[in-house]
């Protein structure tokens, strides 16, 4: 039968759509008047920033603006100097303009890190327009036209076929078999039946208006017409775009920990700035000294930059993004590609994954699963082909899908569950295609499938037999079967019910024999007369099951979600029974378990909303605006969220949420450009990896930050302290000196050794923590509280310890080296070997402390060769260190005492104080393994169930 467009009625009253001619369309002057009144039917995304004014943007950093301070103080003092010196090139002119350009080359490189992954995030509105369609086909003026899309505006009539993209909203005018692909705006992985109503109840959620057609939609099967209601940004498309432009993206647990670390470390670098000078100017007082002598106030200065820059940890951002950029690279390996390095650890630390369900916790692949013909019912995985075969075979006839083999691809077209049936075939016939299937047995008449029959009919002809087969929902077939009698009917609609109660999908086929006489007939009837002729007094064949099965790998990672005390949550435009039997074969909803719609969700404020939340593992027909309000009530119980999903309705909350995961094979480009992470394959169990990897990432950057702390502190104990404690020890030497020498300067440790220290001695290491592999299981924990202190769990007690350890060994290397100077007759240059012994006692326990927080294990009872790669960088750290002290001509560049090497006692000073650590930090890593092996962890997870962090509702939520 010849296929033709559905006649437009033309009674249809559209006068609600300003007076549109339901059969010539708008005329040309109308239309332009329209677009005029209600502009392009295109979405606008909102103006983007200049990439400078981004870049700009990160100086507002409290830690950047100390640093920038820090840097501008030193140049100015250096080009005052210089200007004192007349310029004349020394090695100390050198280092006062060497040590704020490494500042400022720090400052400059994470801003700009900094501005390129926010560039990336304001790219979501560009991917939403792209959506768009370029060419449809409009009536204008009584002609069909073909328009480019941005053309057509509210009232057009326009024509929708088999394969084209929906250009804007619209409500069905007529319809032959016409299906549209919802699902990146409804969930549905369905196509859906639309066709023309009268009254228009626009209260039903997208999902249920059969009567009106999206923007961005795809049409499966069948032609229509529809009368345009909604352009732009007023679409449903449109308005998800304005929900993702106005949702403003949530800092990650560690976004929100630095910047509170930077303030912190801003706030004490001025404070030690200040005290510091205080104390220079009291000593001075007290000792009745000048205030006049520029030196004095130089001096004074330098010695307030160094305690800033010894209080600042230079590497905090740089040593983190490096750790994160290696995280990056090896999820990708895994799968998963994160846009925003900081997404890693918000992973870690994520409480909830709100997951879509089709293509991401299943296959997104219609499969045969159950079978029931001539009263047997058998799983498809063990039935004998030839008792079946008619069934497979009849089935397959009935469709209007095709699986099409080119080489080595293989293109699938059409309905999902018309195309399981052809993969069916393929399996247990000898007609491996369906054009193989048909040539041997051709179709005569089709009967498109229609919402009101709930049913399809085609008549083939075999050999010399004409046979229509029929196939739809059970309970409407079953009744026009007449070989069934009624206890049969009654079991196959038990077995349907059965069926459907484990999410299957059910298919009845059925078949007649037809009088060959009847065919020419059958051309001159209408549809309903060929209905009542083919689809009446049939001969039951069978049931056929199928279901989009769940991924194995999605149960495995479910389970351990639950074991790291993370909930998983379905949130699917399935129906609510379908979702829930899904969701309770994967481990997602068990007992106690709630699930709900999004009709019902509509009826619950957001206060219930927030005080119920951890009870509902399933959301059913949910819409945009609903999983918004899902992820934010989350939020507001102060969880760390994931979300997933590949539709345009997923981009706005991919975007709230702390962490967005889009699909990377089904996924909108909206969806990749709204996300933080994509998921190459698609799967769930990537993401949990990516939890995983998060989790170790999180604890390597803490283990980073100690590392960088305990210096911090063992530096400011040294210079602040030593500022007072060694000026009025060697008060006597001082004023000795410069009473020959005006122009000497005391310090403790010169900005220079201490940016060595803070940056190239914690590098490598800081790096190999990273790169280091550990065997600590973080799966068996709960997560990380959005709001717990990076401190938290003694690292903070640890840490402040540890540096006062270091700090006050320093300050003895720094007596022990300034009193061999003086004793050995160099006492204008205690100074240089005080300062000398403390920066290697610093240095060497940087290194040392990096070793001790690889593992949780004591030094000595790790294997050295798995921890290669930190034992190496300790062994790199230390020779730039040494590079430094024993190369003369580099010494003299870090006021290194001259001919170090000579001075055997100054080298012991330097390398035994630091070797008093390891006996310290075995005895107190062995006295923590004792009392974890007699106390349970508060912190393990060691059951199924859910236990969430206290309570804090922080927010309420926005719609």
């Amino acid at each position: 039968m010849k296929k033709n467009n559905p006649k437009i009625e033309e009674n249809i009253d559209l006068s609600s759509y300003l007076n549109t001619n339901v059969k010539l369309g708008l005329n040309s002057d109308e239309a332009k008047k329209r677009q005029e009144q209600f502009g392009k039917n295109v979405i606008e995304g909102k103006k983007r920033k200049k990439w400078f004014l981004i870049y700009l943007n990160q100086f507002k950093d409290v830690l950047v603006i100390i640093l920038l301070f820090a840097t501008l103080l030193s140049y100015i003092l250096a080009i005052v100097n210089a200007n004192q010196k007349n310029w004349i090139i020394s090695s100390e002119l050198t280092i006062s303009f060497i040590e704020p350009s490494i500042i400022l080359f720090v400052v400059l490189t994470n801003s700009l890190i900094g501005a390129i992954q926010e560039i990336k995030s304001v790219q979501a509105i560009d991917a939403l327009k792209k959506l768009t369609p370029l060419e449809s086909k409009v009536i204008r003026d009584g002609n069909l036209i073909t328009l480019n899309s941005e053309d057509i505006t509210i009232g057009d009539i326009v024509l929708i076929e088999s394969g084209d993209i929906v250009p804007a909203d619209g409500f069905i005018i007529s319809s032959s078999n016409l299906t549209a692909i919802e699902s990146s705006l409804t969930g549905e992985s369905e196509p859906t039946q639309k066709f023309f109503e009268e009254k228009k109840d626009m209260n039903l959620g997208l999902a249920d208006r059969k009567f009106q057609l999206f923007s961005s939609s795809i049409i499966a099967t069948g032609t229509g017409y529809m009368v345009v209601s909604s352009i732009g940004k007023n679409t449903e498309l449109g308005k998800i775009s304005s929900l993702v432009n106005n949702q403003k993206e949530s800092l990650s647990p560690l976004q929100i920990k630095i910047n509170k670390l930077g303030k912190i470390f801003g706030f004490a670098g001025i404070a030690l700035f200040l005290v510091s000078v205080l104390i220079q100017i009291i000593y001075q007082s007290i000792s009745n000294l000048s205030f006049k002598n520029p030196v004095f106030w130089s001096t004074t200065i330098i010695n307030g930059v160094s305690l800033a820059v010894a209080a600042i940890p230079e590497g905090l951002i740089a040593f983190t993004s490096i750790i994160l950029a290696i995280g990056v690279q090896r999820m990708a390996k895994k799968k998963a590609i994160v846009k925003n390095l900081m997404a890693v650890e918000a992973l870690g630390s994520c409480s909830v994954i709100c997951s879509d369900k089709t293509g991401t916790l299943t296959q997104n692949k219609m499969t045969v699963v159950n079978l029931y013909s001539n009263n047997k019912e058998y799983a498809i995985a063990g039935w004998d082909s030839n008792s079946f075969l008619s069934l497979v075979e009849y089935s397959a006839l009935c469709t209007e899908a095709n699986v099409l083999h080119h080489e080595n691809e293989i293109k699938e077209v059409g309905d999902p569950t018309e195309i399981a049936l052809l993969h069916m075939l393929q399996k247990h016939s000898k007609f491996q295609t369906k054009k193989e299937l048909e040539n041997a047995y051709p179709r005569l008449i089709t009967l498109p499938f229609d919402s009101n029959r709930k049913l399809m009919t085609v008549v083939n002809k075999f050999d010399k037999d004409v046979i229509s087969i029929t196939k739809g929902a059970p309970d409407v077939l079953i009744d026009k079967c007449i070989n069934l009698s009624y206890e049969e009917k009654e079991n196959i609609l038990k077995i349907n019910k059965s069926w459907a109660n484990q999410a299957f999908r059910v298919l009845a086929i059925a078949r007649k024999k037809i009088d060959n006489s009847n065919l020419k007939k059958f051309n001159n009837l209408t549809e309903k007369d060929l209905s009542l002729v083919l689809e009446n007094n049939l001969e039951f064949l069978g049931l056929i099951a199928m279901i989009d099965p769940p991924r194995e790998s999605s149960k495995e990672a479910i389970k351990t979600c639950k074991l790291a005390g993370i909930k998983p949550i379905m949130i699917t435009g399935d129906n609510i029974n379908t979702a829930i039997a899904i969701a309770k074969d994967l481990g997602i909803y068990q007992e106690n378990d709630k699930a709900i719609t999004g009709s019902e969700l509509q009826k619950i404020s957001d206060d219930e909303l927030i005080n119920s939340i951890e009870h509902y593992s399933v959301y059913a027909r949910v819409i945009p605006e609903d999983k918004l309000r899902i992820v934010n009530a989350w939020q507001a119980r102060s969880q760390v969220v994931a979300m997933t999903g590949d539709g345009v309705n997923d981009a706005p909350a991919l975007k709230a949420a702390e962490i967005g995961c889009a699909m990377g094979i089904t996924g909108t480009e909206a969806s990749k450009q709204a996300a933080d992470m994509i998921l190459a394959d698609d799967n769930f169990s990537t993401v949990v990896h990516a939890v995983e990897n998060g989790r170790n990432i999180y604890q390597k950057i803490k283990n980073v930050i100690q590392n960088l702390l305990i210096t911090s502190i063992a530096e400011i104990i040294l210079v602040l302290f030593g500022l007072i404690i060694f000026k009025v020890i060697f008060k006597k030497e001082i004023s000795e000196i410069l009473i020959s020498n005006p122009d000497f300067e005391f310090y403790i440790l010169s900005a220079t050794q201490l940016l060595w220290i803070n940056l190239f001695t914690h590098g490598f290491p800081a790096i190999a923590l990273g790169l280091q592999d550990n065997k600590e299981n973080y799966m068996n924990k709960r997560p990380i509280s959005k709001y717990e202190s990076i401190f938290a769990k003694g690292m903070g007690i640890n840490t402040i310890w540890q540096g006062l350890l270091v700090g006050i060994l320093s300050m003895i290397g720094y007596y022990l080296g300034s009193i061999y100077a003086i004793q050995s007759g160099d006492k204008n240059n205690f100074i240089k070997a005080g300062s000398t012994v403390a920066f290697l006692i610093l240095g060497i326990s940087a290194t040392f402390n990096a070793i001790n927080l690889m593992s949780q294990k004591p030094i000595i009872l790790n294997n050295p060769i798995f921890y290669w790669k930190v034992y190496l960088s300790v062994i790199f750290s230390l020779t730039f260190l040494l590079l430094v002290t024993f190369i003369n001509s580099i010494a003299k560049v870090f006021k290194i005492y001259d001919n170090f090497t000579s001075h055997s006692n100054l080298i012991i000073y330097s390398t035994c104080l630091p070797l008093v650590l390891i006996p310290i930090y075995f005895i107190h890593k062995i006295s923590i393994l004792i009392y974890q092996k007699n106390h349970q962890t508060k912190n393990t997870i060691t059951n199924f169930e859910l236990v969430l962090p206290p309570r804090r509702i922080s927010k309420k939520i926005t719609n």
